[in-house]
């Protein structure tokens, strides 16, 4: 086998090099499976039932009356 790699220099990094790839591709994997643990069960896409919480500065309120948007 030392006789082999030593006639064939190049066969250490192309082993290191495969050894890497099915690294990275199993760790993708991995992390894969874990991500979808994290998904939203209600299928409501994310959306929050009810009024959001706005933080507006003192004496700042939403308007009471819709205004007409004028097109120029």
């Amino acid at each position: 086998m030392l006789g082999y790699l030593s006639d064939h220099l190049l066969y250490i990094p192309f082993v290191a090099l495969n050894v890497w790839i099915i690294y990275k591709v199993i760790k993708i994997f991995v992390y894969q499976r874990d991500d979808d643990k994290d998904d939203d069960e209600d299928d409501d896409g994310g959306i929050t039932i009810g009024d959001p919480d706005l933080d507006l500065p003192p004496g700042v309120s939403l308007p009471t009356e819709p205004q007409e948007v004028v097109m120029h």
